[in-house]
């Protein structure tokens, strides 16, 4: 600058991280604890539970970027396609983080081109009003952003996928208007436990509070600390509810013959809306024997029909 400028610290720098956690650790423990509380409860939960608390945290982190999707509708958008034209393009941002979320493997470290799906493109014109890097200029931040997160040793896994977040935003690898890609990011840095991802809690993890300019290291990591736990506590709960659920589900259709009771039991702890199609799709029965089963779910009080229609219905389980 032409004008005398203050000495600025290097933000990311891996020093001045480690030197934040040591003072922020009053919040990293409470949310290291509901993160190894939810990590347990899951294992001993039928595994699909990890795709509704995928969806909970994907349709959070929307919220954060002002994009108003419920998880009902992700999920519908990814088992039966079901959009309007103006949400195409959210929805299918929606189910890409949800599928990255709940698919082992190719993490952001192993390279972001495979992460984020992106095609050989060269020309950042060949995606119109797009502001991506793309060839080789991706591919050379790819390499440059996993070596500064791997770069950070000795400390705890929630300071590393914050680190991941803030060196993510740094390099502008996502347009600056977007949290989704970079918050996914974070959460597979931060898994390893029971879960395998780390829980969004809503509207906390907003970009204001994450960037350089908004108190440094510490209150970024205290932020994102918060927002870690908020989304491991609203899990929990649900897990909570889910499993009281089940209970009184596999009590109430003792009685029931087939195997398609057991199976909408699983389908409603997946999902957290069902149509006859989708339980088609799940189960493998037919249409007239989905329907006929939600009936008889509802009777026993069991699911509750949302719409409040004859046709294009909807269920969910029963708080």
């Amino acid at each position: 600058m032409p004008w005398p400028t203050a000495t600025r610290e290097d933000s990311l720098h891996p020093e001045i991280w480690q030197a934040a956690e040591a003072e922020e650790y009053q919040a990293l423990l409470p949310a290291a604890e509901a993160v190894a509380r939810l990590g347990a409860r899951v294992q001993s939960f039928p595994a699909a539970v990890t795709e509704r608390l995928a969806l909970a945290s994907v349709a959070a982190i929307l919220r954060g970027e002002g994009v108003w999707l419920g998880a009902e509708q992700i999920a519908l958008y990814r088992a039966l396609r079901i959009l309007t034209d103006d949400r195409a393009r959210d929805l299918a941002r929606a189910a890409w983080a949800v599928r990255r979320i709940c698919t082992p493997g190719g993490g952001p470290l192993d390279g972001l081109r495979a992460f984020l799906g992106r095609t050989s493109v060269t020309d950042p014109h060949d995606i119109p009003g797009d502001e991506r890097a793309v060839g080789p200029e991706l591919d050379a931040l790819s390499d440059e952003w996993a070596h500064v997160v791997q770069g950070l040793t000795n400390c705890h896994v929630l300071t590393r996928a914050a680190y991941g977040f803030a060196a993510w935003r740094t390099r502008a690898l996502t347009p600056w208007d977007e949290l989704l890609e970079p918050t996914v990011a974070a959460m597979l840095l931060g898994g390893g436990s029971g879960c395998g991802f780390l829980p969004m809690g809503d509207g906390r993890l907003d970009r204001h509070a994450v960037e350089a300019g908004a108190g440094g290291a510490g209150m970024r990591l205290r932020n994102f600390y918060s927002t870690v736990e908020a989304g491991a506590q609203r899990a929990l709960m649900e897990i909570d509810r889910l499993a009281t659920w089940q209970d009184r589900a596999q009590e109430a259709v003792r009685d029931l013959s087939g195997r398609t009771p057991p199976a909408l039991i699983g389908a409603l702890l997946r999902y957290p809306i069902l149509s006859a199609e989708l339980v088609t799709s799940e189960t493998g029965c037919s249409v007239a024997a989905a329907r006929r089963n939600l009936n008889l779910f509802a009777e026993r009080g069991l699911v509750n029909e949302l719409t409040g229609q004859d046709r294009y219905r909807f269920w969910s389980a029963t708080a």
